[in-house]
């Protein structure tokens, strides 16, 4: 039996709610991802017919949800889907996407040069040919994932864009089309095509709502409009059980599609009754003070939303929890936080240096790396680097798509990165004409020819080609296997991104089961990130939007200089305008990162020009320094 005395009033009001659509409204630090997986477990256990569909927004957060759900009910949830949206729409379309010609084993791309090559072939022949098209192809495809991320019909003007150039409708319809013909879908078609998929097919769509008899959000505050619309879809009726957690001071992802306006509608679609979660088990009194003192400045918020309230005493004996200094140069700034955190005895893993920009965060990582503190600066990776793990990625793509041109280039060059000897991918198909058309064995072969016998070959000719031992030659590799395959080149990198590879390996096995399907598990892994955890003792520096969902024991918040946070653009729109509000949660949504001691910096100068400090500062009561 699942034990609620845990939970506080609310907490257990929300977890325990039979009475149709519920927005929970959910401050930082208030538990709301316990309380969302104990709902999950408290219906799979209490109904032996019920079933739960939960979705958001990273795979961190939807592993930790199954970890949790998996150990409430003493055994795997099979009645219960936690994953992000990406990830069910691509399981949407690797169920039904036939019926819009996209095959069961499309793949995804992750990098932004297979994307560009595809968008090349379009553009040479587009109608009235080049002209008014941006020189950057990389803007063409922000274009394109911003008509994703809006669910863009194909015609007229663009929502977010007002109007679009002439060109963008076509040239838009086209890469649509492309990416079906090809069976290649990127980040943003995913839910683009998932949604068209629902309309288009009620009878799909009936069958998918028929699956799952409670839908729930994590975050909903971050959606855009493709991901909303997908989620109305899904569950159209104003009576669904709908259950949502969500924050409007945390709204942070406005270039993204986010926007204040969709819990608004959500409430318009929905006969939404309300729970509120006030109370931070994170943060204590006095951060939490300055947290409402500063949000409170944003006139967008919900009128029903309660101040944030602290529920726990700080471990700290220091007068003060927040702290502000300033600091001549940026150089200084960042040897001071190295060197304040070193004076204080702080562990720097639970440590965090938050800033607005990359390269803000960049360049201060750079000066407390040269103070001599181990530094971390996550950064998202869609392949592996280590040559050894690229052959072996790029194997295992060749023997689920054994007549790719795209994969077998792929593969070619991943093998002359390990081996240093060139694989010219015409010779291969070549080959390959002569052998059945087979891509892999016509590989194997000339590499083989090339290089004589070798132990990687061997293995994935046995393992992938003679027969599919998968996922046991994964297995084999992440347990020291790999040792054999890399010589003793790139080691450190290899064993950093073994590690990293076993981790998403176990989280998708876990998800999916041991006889996870070859082309399931390849999608999976592209819809996961492939950077490196940090390091054991490493300060973490990252942006704030990198941190949302995450906290510290200390957080050390950088930048607080006007025109720099709140960003300059913000600034001049107006005190009363979207940017500013923004920039403000974004704020917010830093300082109840910590845990225990907030510490607010700035420099007078960044990038050779002096700078006031920050507006936000007064706004929450912290001035000085």
């Amino acid at each position: 039996m699942i034990s609620f005395e845990n939970l506080n009033e609310n907490q257990c009001q929300a977890v325990e709610w039979s009475g149709g659509p519920l927005l929970v409204l959910a401050g930082p630090g208030s538990g709301k991802t316990g309380v969302l997986t104990l709902r999950v477990a408290r219906l799979l256990e209490e109904d032996e017919n019920a079933s739960a569909l939960a979705l958001t927004f990273t795979n961190k957060a939807a592993s930790e949800m199954r970890e949790r759900v998996d150990k409430l009910l003493g055994k795997h949830a099979d009645r219960a889907r936690l994953c992000t949206f990406h990830s069910f729409a691509a399981d949407l379309l690797g169920q039904h996407g036939s019926h819009l010609g996209i095959r069961p084993d499309f793949q995804l791309l992750a990098q932004d040069e297979d994307r560009i090559a595809i968008l090349e072939d379009l553009v040479n022949d587009l109608p009235g040919g080049r002209w008014g098209l941006p020189p950057d192809r990389k803007h063409i495809l922000n274009l394109i994932d911003q008509l994703f991320s809006e669910s863009y019909s194909g015609e007229g003007t663009s929502a977010s864009l007002g109007t679009a150039p002439r060109w963008l409708p076509e040239l838009f319809g086209r890469y649509s089309r492309a990416l079906i013909k090809a069976n290649r879908l990127d980040f943003g078609s995913l839910l683009y095509f998932a949604s068209r998929l629902l309309r288009e097919r009620p009878a799909i769509a009936r069958v998918v709502r028929l699956s799952w008899t409670h839908i729930l959000v994590d975050e909903f505050q971050d959606t855009n409009r493709a991901q909303f619309e997908l989620l109305r879809l899904v569950a159209p009726d104003r009576r669904h059980n709908l259950f949502v957690v969500a924050d409007d001071d945390q709204i942070i992802y406005q270039w993204n599609g986010a926007s204040p306006k969709r819990i608004e509608d959500l409430r318009r679609n929905y006969k939404l009754e309300i729970i509120q979660l006030p109370e931070s088990y994170r943060c204590p009194p006095e951060i939490v003070t300055h947290a409402n003192k500063l949000i409170v400045h944003n006139t967008r918020r919900d009128d029903l939303k309660k101040a944030l309230t602290s529920l726990r005493e700080p471990r700290q004996t220091c007068l003060s929890l927040v702290r502000c200094k300033a600091l001549p140069s940026p150089q200084l700034e960042a040897e001071f936080v190295a060197r304040d955190c070193r004076d204080r005895g702080l562990i720097a893993a639970n440590c965090a240096v938050l800033g607005r920009t990359n390269r803000l965060i960049r360049r201060t990582a750079e000066g407390i790396r040269n103070a001599g503190l181990d530094v971390y600066v996550p950064q998202k990776k869609s392949e592996f680097e280590s040559p050894v793990l690229n052959v072996l990625v790029e194997a295992l793509r060749l023997a689920n798509f054994r007549h790719d041109r795209v994969v077998l280039r792929r593969a070619c060059l991943a093998w002359e990165r390990l081996k240093g000897r060139a694989l010219e991918p015409d010779m291969v198909e070549a080959a390959a004409a002569l052998a059945g058309g087979d891509f892999l064995r016509a590989w194997i072969d000339v590499a083989a020819a090339a290089g004589g016998n070798d132990i990687v070959l061997n293995c994935i000719r046995a393992d992938l080609l003679d027969r599919l031992r998968f996922p046991e030659i994964v297995d084999e590799f992440l347990n020291e296997g790999w040792r054999s395959w890399s010589g003793a080149d790139h080691v450190e990198l290899t064993e950093e991104e073994v590690a990293t590879w076993d981790g998403l390996h176990r989280d998708i096995v876990h998800e999916r089961g041991s006889h996870v399907p070859l082309n399931i598990y390849l999608q999976q892994l592209d819809l996961r990130s492939m950077s490196a955890p940090p390091g054991t003792n490493a300060l973490r520096c990252m942006t704030i939007h990198q941190a949302k969902g995450l906290e510290f024991d200390h957080v050390y918040l950088i930048g607080m200089a006007q025109e720099v946070f709140p960003y300059y653009r913000a600034v001049k729109a107006g005190r009363r305008s979207e940017q500013l509000e923004e920039e403000r949660r974004s704020c917010f949504v830093a300082i109840t990162r910590a845990r225990e001691t907030l510490t607010i910096t700035r420099s007078n100068t960044y990038y050779g020009f002096p700078k006031a400090p920050s507006q936000f500062l007064g706004e929450m009561g912290v001035m000085g320094g």
